[in-house]
């Protein structure tokens, strides 16, 4: 699926940082695959979850030898901080705060990934917004009936609002 393609996309380039006294966008998704790794592994050894013996994914690490259960309580570990910040890596070592809006942003990515437009613009997805072309008709706006795109539709330019001329009106 193009789920995982769009969260690195989302991690690398929508994610901001304070940085003293000015927001860095840096790139997110290697730090973010080793911080589920590496609480994965916290969990792991405390015996919280158990990797499934037949890896899903060979070649990955620790997070992704889990079940789907365990990979939803080690996101949830993260969220209630409930592991070891300080073995995290940067930047998320002890960085509280950015720990919890990443592993809310992945369930986020997760959902925009899934049923948005974007895998559709195929080797447009990539370009600013006001240059992406859709390619062809994403599969999941068949699977939700979703019409189509519909280019036309104006922004919301508020309510129609009725005032009387006169105070008895």
């Amino acid at each position: 699926m193009w789920v995982h393609a769009y969260l690195i996309y989302a991690l690398d380039h929508y994610v901001s940082i304070q940085q003293q006294l000015h927001h860095t966008v840096i790139p997110l998704a290697y730090p973010t695959a080793v911080m589920l790794d590496t609480a994965a592994k916290q969990l792991v050894n405390a015996h919280q979850v158990q990797p499934c013996p037949q890896c899903l994914f060979p070649g990955g690490g620790m997070f992704s030898s889990l079940s789907r259960q365990d990979r939803i309580r080690t996101l949830a570990a993260l969220e209630n901080l409930d592991v070891d910040l300080y073995l995290l890596p940067s930047p998320y070592e002890n960085n509280a705060g950015l720990i919890k809006h990443v592993t809310d942003a992945l369930n986020r990515f997760s959902m925009f990934g899934y049923y948005s437009e974007w895998p559709a613009y195929g080797s447009t997805r990539l370009y600013p917004p006001d240059s992406r072309r859709l390619e062809f008709f994403p599969p999941v706006w068949q699977e939700v009936e979703y019409p189509d795109a519909s280019l036309g539709y104006r922004d919301f330019r508020g309510f129609l609002l009725k005032m009387g001329r006169n105070e008895d009106e």
